[in-house]
């Protein structure tokens, strides 16, 4: 097995779309899917004539599982981080870097009721501390990888007209610029010579390496992003353990997970001989999480069949025999293996815990401030100019506050008689949580205002609110708003006039 290591470097934003729908709320991937990857080589070494030699070639590399694109997650230092386990949870009125336990090793007789434990399920951690600082008591730190978004919406451009198209609105989120990920790239070579192996490594390191784009509209300002050869560690499998009278092995997803049952349909429900293993899958100990997408065949313009699997960070444990100790070493398996699905760990080490289920490892943010032990550390510093400065934005944002609610009250004073006569209640709660999900205060006005998509442009609200010139003064009043302020007062003026209008 030859495994060829990769950084790539966001030079840009990426849209990688969380799913292929068209229309409503795209969000972002927070990884890159090794099918990118295959992409890229694809459009360099894929043959485009009936070269025999060529397509012999391509379908080793493409279609035969052999070379599998990893996927690229966000990572800090020379450590791969990983997707938070799904078996790790935390009580409900607490943080999972005070308080955190691993589902499957709680024991039975363990009451847990009171703590209302809640299930970790976003982000990407770098697990590569394996023991605590020399002399401390205080457990491993697992540190939160920050991938920060950006929202954008854009509006499709008519050559014709040289003008935006009518209608023709939509919203992008996006990976920013400066992220670093890493990936790799597996090759079976136990059925080629080592010349084979070697030049074909050489391929398809030619082809990935360098300024690259993926992802949506690559043709914009989208995508870019900078490949490179670089070195780096990840977690390796561990062997199983006894839970009790139980020997067990738990097999963490790192990537999404696509298994077929005997009828060729995919299943949530896969066997243990389809996860390497002689057992027993014990689904009550289990915590799966599952995804569904079409992904765009650009070939044949259309999509392709779904594709229905295990979501990355989900734990399955299987109960094997006590006679039972395979050799467990991190693979892939299932279906679609060459795009970088099906890539399991078995036995993780951030998924020990002690005899009360308590986690060996903790979860943390570089910015938490959290020293040793269970509890955050709370520095208390001496008065200084700091806090003549702390003083001072304190009291202006109290005078920030009295000032919005000043010029809330001052408009429903004002135009409360102009809505007394109809129903607007409910339109007053829409406007309310467009304030409160636009991502700023331009973007309100477009959502609000648009000539022909704004909310109360177009549609019933168009009629009600040209009326008795409600719109004119709404408008008037938002327009003249500090930019600062304006999404707090409209927040704000919404809430209060839902409640007194009629609905």
């Amino acid at each position: 097995m030859k495994v060829l290591k990769f950084k790539c470097t966001l030079l840009s934003e990426v849209i990688l779309n969380r799913n292929s729908a068209t229309s409503g709320p795209n969000e972002t991937l927070d990884f890159i899917p090794g099918s990118n990857f295959l992409g890229i080589v694809a459009g360099k070494l894929y043959p485009r004539d009936s070269d025999n030699g060529k397509m012999d070639e391509a379908m080793t590399i493409f279609h035969s599982g052999k070379v599998r694109f990893g996927d690229a997650h966000p990572s800090i230092g020379d450590f791969r981080g990983l997707k938070v386990p799904a078996s790790m949870f935390y009580p409900k009125l607490s943080k999972p870097e005070e308080e955190l336990y691993i589902h499957h090793l709680i024991p039975a007789e363990a009451d847990m009721g009171k703590k209302q434990l809640k299930q970790c399920r976003n982000g990407f951690y770098d697990f590569s501390v394996s023991a605590a600082t020399e002399g401390s008591t205080a457990s491993p730190a697992a540190k939160l990888i920050k991938t920060a978004t950006n929202f954008a919406i854009k509006s499709a451009y008519d050559r014709s007209s040289r003008r935006s198209k009518d209608e023709q609105l939509f919203s992008y989120q996006s990976l920013r610029s400066g992220v670093v990920m890493y990936f790799s790239v597996e090759i079976d070579d136990s059925e080629m010579s080592p010349q084979e192996s070697n030049e074909l490594a050489e391929k398809i390191k030619n082809a990935l390496t360098g300024v690259k784009r993926i992802g949506r509209s690559r043709t914009a300002q989208y995508g870019l992003v900078e490949i490179e050869e670089a070195d780096y560690k990840e977690v390796e499998s561990g062997q199983p353990v006894k839970t009790g009278k139980d020997k067990i092995v738990t097999v963490y997803a790192d990537s999404r997970l696509i298994f077929l049952d005997k009828y060729g349909m995919p299943t949530f429900q896969p066997t243990a001989d389809q996860l390497g293993l002689k057992g027993e899958i014990m689904w009550d100990k289990s915590q799966i999480r599952t995804f569904r997408y079409a992904p765009w065949n650009f070939k044949r313009q259309s999509f392709d069949t779904d594709r229905c699997g295990i979501e990355k960070g989900s734990v399955i444990v299987v109960k094997i025999p006590d006679n039972c100790s395979p050799a467990l070493n991190s693979r892939y398996l299932g279906s679609y293996i060459n795009e970088g699905f099906g890539r399991v760990v078995y036995n993780p080490s951030f998924l020990n815990a002690d005899k009360e289920g308590v986690a060996t490892y903790r979860l943390s943010h570089e910015d938490s401030g959290v020293k040793s032990g269970n509890k955050p550390t709370v520095v208390k510093s001496s008065p200084s100019t700091s806090s003549i400065l702390i003083t001072y934005l304190r009291q202006q944002k109290v005078n920030e506050s009295a000032e919005v609610f000043e010029k809330v009250n001052d408009w429903i004073k004002n135009n409360l008689n102009r809505f007394n006569r109809d129903k607007f209640s409910s339109q007053w709660g829409n406007i309310r949580n467009m304030a409160i999900s636009a991502p700023d205060y331009e973007i309100l006005k477009i959502l609000l205002f648009d000539g022909k998509d704004g909310y109360l442009t177009h549609g019933i609200a168009k009629e009600k609110w040209a009326e008795n010139g409600r719109l004119e003064y709404f408008k008037k009043f938002v327009e003249g708003l500090k930019p600062t302020q304006a999404k707090h007062i409209i927040v704000n003026l919404a809430s209060e006039m839902a409640k007194k209008c009629k609905d």
